[in-house]
C-alpha cells in the first residue's frame, strides 16, 4: 500500500505545477487571462515588472503574497485573488457578494515583438490573423449563444449559403473603407476617445482593432436615437468592417414599432465585452435590416427594477416606440452595432469550432 501511495503522489507531483512563488509568477506572466466581474469581462496580462495590462490601459499593479495568492491594486483599491493548484483559474478571496473570477485564456507569443501572421490580403474581404480562430480558449456559453443568434440573423439559417459582400455599413461608411477616410466623415471637433484591440473570445483573435471617437458639441442621430460615441471596427489593414454607436447614459431609447424583439441576456456591448451583471437589469434587443449584407443589432441595458418591462408608448418619431422609464428607471447604455455578413460568417466559424472542441463553459 505504501508503494502505491508513493506512486500516486509521484504522479500528482508530475501533473501539478510546483506551488512556489516562482511557479506562480511563471504561470501568470506566460498567459492572457480573462478577468470577470459581475458587470464586465475583459482580458489582462500580468507583466513581470508587477504591472497588469488591460485593454483599457488602466494602471493596475500586482504582487504575489504567497505561492497561490496575488494582490491586484488600482487607484487605492486592492483585490486579493487565489489560484487553483493547476494555475488555470482564480477567484477573489473574502469577496462581498459576487467575487471577481478569472480563467487562463491563451498562451502569450514567445516574443511580444513578433509580428502576427496575416491571411493574404483580399481586396474584397477583411484581413485577419492567420490563427484567427481561437484554440484552447474557454468561452462563455451565453456569449456563444448570443453571437450565434445575431450572426444567423445576418447570414440566414443556411450557414453554407453564398456570402454577401456589403457596399455600405452605415451612413457614409462603406465596406473596407480606410480608417483615415472614415474619420474624415465625422464632425470637425470629434476627438479620439481610445484605440483598443477586440479581445472578445468569440471574435477573430489578434485581428480586429477599434478606434472609438467622441463627437463633441453635437450628437450622432441614428434611427431616432442619439449617440455620443462612434467606434470603427477595423481589420489588420486598418479598413472598416463594422460600426458601433454607443450612448453610455441615454435618457430614453426609441425602438422600431412594435417594440423590442425580446430580451437576450446578458451581453449588450460585444465590442467592449460588457454584459449585464444585475438581476434588476435586462437587455432588450432588436435586429433590423440595414442594407444588403448588413443588419442593425440594437441593444440596451435597461433598469427594470421590480416591475418587469413596462409598456411601449409612442416614440419621438413615426414608426417608433419607447420603453417608458417612469422618470426614475434610466437606461444604462444604448448600442447600435452594424454587423456585416462577412464578419458574421467568421463569428459562426468560431462558434462552431469552440463548441466542437467542448470549450464552451456554462
Amino acid at each position: 500500500m505504501k508503494a502505491i501511495a508513493a506512486f500516486l503522489l509521484a504522479i500528482i507531483a508530475i501533473q501539478a505545477p510546483a506551488q512556489t512563488p516562482a511557479a506562480l509568477q511563471q504561470a501568470l506572466t506566460g498567459y492572457i487571462w480573462t478577468w470577470s466581474t459581475p458587470a464586465s469581462q475583459t482580458q489582462v496580462i500580468f507583466q513581470q515588472d508587477g504591472s497588469l495590462l488591460t485593454r483599457e490601459k488602466k494602471l493596475w499593479k500586482w504582487q504575489a503574497l504567497d505561492a497561490q495568492t496575488v494582490r491586484v491594486s488600482l487607484e487605492g483599491r486592492a483585490v486579493d485573488i487565489t489560484f487553483d493548484a493547476a494555475f488555470s483559474q482564480f477567484k477573489e478571496l473574502k469577496a462581498s457578494g459576487v467575487p471577481v473570477t478569472g480563467v487562463r485564456a491563451q498562451a502569450l507569443a514567445s516574443s511580444a515583438a513578433a509580428p502576427v501572421a496575416k491571411v493574404p490580403p483580399d481586396p474584397k474581404n477583411m484581413t485577419l490573423a492567420r490563427e484567427w480562430i481561437p484554440h484552447n480558449v474557454h468561452t462563455r456559453k451565453v456569449l456563444l449563444n448570443s453571437i450565434e443568434s445575431y450572426s444567423l440573423a445576418v447570414i440566414g439559417q443556411n450557414r453554407s449559403g453564398p456570402e454577401v459582400t456589403p457596399k455600405t455599413l452605415w451612413g457614409p461608411i462603406t465596406w473596407l473603407m480606410p480608417l483615415g477616410d472614415a474619420l474624415k466623415t465625422l464632425p470637425r471637433d470629434s476627438r479620439k476617445q481610445r484605440d483598443f484591440k477586440v479581445t472578445n473570445l468569440a471574435f477573430p483573435q489578434s485581428s480586429l482593432q477599434v478606434t472609438m471617437m467622441a463627437v463633441v458639441g453635437v450628437e450622432i442621430t441614428d434611427r431616432c436615437n442619439t449617440f455620443k460615441y462612434i467606434s470603427f471596427i477595423c481589420d489588420m489593414d486598418s479598413r472598416v468592417i463594422g460600426v458601433q454607436l454607443m450612448n453610455p447614459n441615454p435618457k430614453l431609447v426609441n425602438w422600431h414599432a412594435p417594440g423590442p424583439d425580446g430580451v437576450r441576456e446578458p451581453y449588450y456591448n460585444f465590442i467592449e465585452d460588457r454584459y449585464n451583471g444585475s438581476t434588476g437589469n435586462c437587455v432588450p434587443y432588436q435586429v433590423r435590416d440595414a442594407g444588403s449584407g448588413v443588419k442593425l443589432i440594437k441593444l440596451a441595458l435597461f433598469n427594470q427594477g421590480s416591475i418587469g418591462i413596462p409598456p411601449y408608448p409612442p416614440g419621438n418619431c413615426p414608426g417608433f416606440v419607447r420603453l417608458h422609464d417612469y422618470g426614475a428607471r434610466p437606461y444604462l447604455e444604448s448600442v447600435h452595432w452594424y454587423l456585416a455578413a462577412p464578419l458574421a460568417h467568421r463569428l459562426m466559424e468560431i462558434v462552431d469550432a469552440v463548441r466542437k472542441a467542448g470549450l464552451d463553459d456554462k
